[in-house]
């Protein structure tokens, strides 16, 4: 499914908080969402989805414009999935069965069906059949917030927009996260928007990455371009640059050289800075 907005504007409450944004977002991509809070990025997906109806300019789905009701107003996406902060607070049935069943059961899937498509899905969010049978409140917080994300991924969706999924998680919980994320997202060939003030995770999962500053679309580039080649942008919008591309600039300063890396990923940058410095340091202590 191929988005693309044209001269989109958003004023709530009086205030311009999106303003002339055109692009266009393609099939099988990760797609990060960056910004001081403020810039407009929660608002930029909420549009995406549908729930800010009331937008100035053009949105199109496959080169189709995307329906509206009798007053012009876009309506809510189902082929976009939405993740909110905090998405275990969004659980409400009384078992996890129930309330995974929930989303196939909408979508018309017969019993047999709706049972088939929840065995595929916990391996994908790395829980097992067992608990099923649990009511939510007995689980931990970071199972309930798989089993939320889950009944998120049973919609099927063709877009999934993650909105700082990972607030509150420890960097390992918030690792393995992200991890399953990727997986889902290259198995299935779809595409996420990752809204995120984590930009060492931006650098590590990204394909390309919008960046927004006042409301404004500064750039859309891929990831490996904004990092390694426009990080002045990053310091026009107020950003910093991940810790590894850090360092390996201060190597580069350090050894007056061109240090060229597979990606700004943070294993491919120390894989290759790593040797270098080592090189340096045993050349001092000869």
């Amino acid at each position: 499914m191929v988005l693309e907005l044209n001269h989109v504007s958003v004023n709530l409450a009086g205030k311009s908080v999106l303003k002339d944004i055109s692009c266009t977002i393609h099939d099988n991509r990760w797609i990060s969402i960056i910004g001081q809070t403020g810039a407009g990025k929660s608002t930029f997906v909420k549009v995406l989805k549908g729930l800010i109806p009331d937008i100035q300019g053009e949105i199109r789905i496959n080169e189709q414009p995307v329906p509206t009701d009798r007053k012009g107003f876009i309506q809510v996406n189902p082929d976009i999935g939405f993740v909110f902060q905090f998405p275990e607070h969004q659980i409400f049935e009384t078992t996890v069965y129930k309330e995974l069943a929930f989303a196939p059961k909408i979508r018309g899937y017969s019993p047999s069906q709706i049972t088939e498509a929840i065995h595929q899905i916990l391996p994908q969010v790395g829980l097992s059949q067992e608990i099923l049978q649990y009511a939510p409140f007995q689980l931990s917080g970071g199972q309930r917030r798989r089993i939320a994300i889950a009944s998120v991924l049973l919609m099927n969706p063709k877009v999934l927009i993650l909105d700082e999924p990972t607030v509150g998680l420890d960097p390992q919980s918030r690792a393995a996260l992200l991890r399953m994320f990727k997986t889902w997202q290259q198995q299935e060939g779809r595409t996420i928007l990752f809204v995120s003030h984590h930009i060492g995770d931006v650098a590590d999962y990204s394909d390309e990455v919008m960046l927004f500053h006042e409301g404004k679309l500064l750039e859309h580039l891929d990831a490996r371009t904004l990092f390694l080649q426009r990080a002045e942008l990053l310091e026009k919008a107020g950003l910093p640059l991940p810790e590894p591309i850090s360092l390996l600039k201060l190597l580069e300063e350090l050894t007056g050289r061109t240090i060229e890396v597979e990606s700004c990923r943070e294993q491919d940058i120390f894989t290759r800075i790593l040797p270098i410095w080592n090189d340096r340091r045993n050349t001092y202590d000869q």
